[in-house]
């Protein structure tokens, strides 16, 4: 008798606890308002099957299966320090020119150079003036796409594509 008790307790506490999943929705895109002068609040997703749609004289209201918790996850864009830096011929067979305005940096940038596969097959560290050309030789390099990142101080201020003949 004890065992036949402990096992519907069991299954009574277990039953109680199995619900306890939190409400999600992955979804492109949504958004929450809130009115609290109308007493009225509205949440929407995107992408979302719909099951029943109400319409009045001005408003048309679509339902469907939005879950009840507000959560969303974003990937945020990483933001580039304006910069006015250029490289020129492109494409180019032996040697680029390098021209970096930015008046309040330290006149000094580090130019790393790295093939399709993310490969960094040159490095240069480049001391510069503003609006004058830096020349960098990139005759050691097979004809192919690379990508220049400049870097100065902590950030990337600038990657750009390059061909090399």
């Amino acid at each position: 008798m004890k065992k036949i008790i402990t096992l519907l307790f069991s299954i009574s506490f277990l039953t109680g606890y199995s619900q306890d999943i939190a409400l999600q929705v992955i979804s492109p895109a949504g958004g929450y308002f809130e009115s609290s002068s109308a007493g009225l609040s509205i949440s929407w997703t995107l992408g979302e099957v719909a099951y029943t749609t109400l319409s009045s004289d001005n408003f048309i209201l679509t339902q469907g299966f939005q879950q009840g918790d507000l959560f969303s996850t974003g990937v945020s864009n990483p933001e580039l320090v304006s910069s006015n830096i250029s490289l020129y011929p492109n494409p180019a067979s032996s040697e680029v020119k390098l021209i970096i305005n930015m008046p309040n940096s330290s006149n000094s940038a580090d130019v790393r150079i790295y093939d399709l596969t993310g490969k960094m097959v040159d490095y240069q560290l480049v001391k510069y003036e503003n609006n004058v050309a830096v020349p960098l030789n990139i005759s050691n390099l097979k004809p192919g796409i690379f990508l220049v990142k400049v870097v100065i101080g902590d950030s990337i201020q600038k990657v750009i594509k390059l061909i090399k003949e």
